[in-house]
């Protein structure tokens, strides 16, 4: 088989010459994934099946999500990604989605819920339960609360990234 012109210039193939092929760092590859909301606000060890190579060789991994995740947020795994020919590994690149709650709806570290009052607790006052993140909670219903107020329930929110911290939860009357 005749070389061709691009051969012919540099010297020849690296397979004509009995040489392998330079060793090349793999690049990142992105995967999606999709958590359910209480993984995602609470945190959650998840395995997740990872098929790479040319062998579509597969492996479970087990990922350590961490609590306060958001929407599209990326969590990275260092050298997950085999390198070319011996080359270095490249990062697994996790994009969360995260499936809705039945009742809770998420902004940022603040957590809202909807709750139905009825018109004599809503005009004379009360203590009602209402769902949280961390289980029911008791709130005090001032007299005379009118449809769409919302009542802060301070650090019953969201774990914020990267701390201890937590965003509000606000019911929604």
């Amino acid at each position: 088989e005749a070389p061709s012109v691009f051969e012919q210039f540099f010297g020849g193939s690296a397979r004509r010459r009995g040489r392998r092929a330079p060793a090349r760092r793999a690049q990142d590859e992105v995967r999606d994934i999709t958590l359910s909301f209480d993984q995602a606000v609470h945190g959650a060890t998840i395995s997740f099946q990872l098929t790479s190579g040319r062998d579509n060789r597969s492996q479970t991994l087990e990922v350590k999500i961490p609590p306060g995740v958001e929407e599209g947020q990326k969590i990275r795994l260092k050298g997950r990604v085999p390198g070319l020919n011996g080359g270095p590994p490249g990062d697994l690149l996790l994009r969360c989605s995260i499936a809705p709650h039945p009742y809770f709806t998420r902004s940022g570290a603040d957590i809202y819920v909807e709750v139905p009052v009825s018109i004599p607790e809503a005009a004379l006052g009360a203590k009602i339960e209402v769902p949280s993140l961390d289980g029911r909670s008791t709130v005090t219903l001032p007299s005379g609360t009118a449809s769409g107020a919302k009542l802060r329930l301070k650090g019953r929110g969201v774990t914020k990234a990267g701390g201890s911290q937590r965003g509000d939860q606000y019911v929604v009357i």
